[in-house]
């Protein structure tokens, strides 16, 4: 019994390092209040990727999407970058079923500007950017336009 637990926690330890170790090779935050709190100091949108353990879709994400070299070029300057297991601790309203998902967050609402589920490649990362980014202009200039002072 003492072994099983030994194994389990090795196990454990394990599993987080890896995650871990996949996010520190594309410079990607682990933690989301950190993440958060950077990406509002910097005025940047945040890209939360959720992945899980034994998720080959999400390890193909990271290894091959998100460590494309144009697609970091883009992240780094850009965006700040956030991938963290299901099981951190993150707003509820992030939660999915499927994984990888990724949401593209705003920094200053905090809410997702928009979202995808599962593995996606270089090119459909890039659109997924560009319709975050038209989505947040679209609902600050719907704001700007509501909060103008009348005549």
């Amino acid at each position: 019994m003492k072994f099983f637990f030994i194994t389990l926690l090795l196990s454990y330890a394990l599993i987080a390092s890896n995650a871990l170790e996949e996010a520190k090779k594309i410079g990607a935050e682990t933690d989301y209040a950190t993440a958060i709190a950077k990406a509002q100091k910097e005025k940047k949108m945040l890209v939360m990727v959720i992945v899980k353990e034994d998720c080959r879709w999400c390890e193909k994400l990271v290894d091959k999407t998100l460590s494309e070299a144009s697609v970091k070029k883009e992240l780094d300057k850009n965006y700040i970058t956030l991938i963290i297991d299901k099981d951190a601790e993150y707003p509820s309203v992030f939660i999915e079923d499927y994984f990888p998902s990724i949401f593209y967050i705003d920094y200053a609402s905090q809410k997702s500007m928009y979202g995808n589920v599962g593995y996606v490649g270089k090119k459909c990362f890039f659109n997924d950017l560009h319709d975050a980014e038209n989505i947040r202009k679209q609902l600050f200039e719907e704001e700007k336009t509501e909060v103008s002072p009348q005549e």
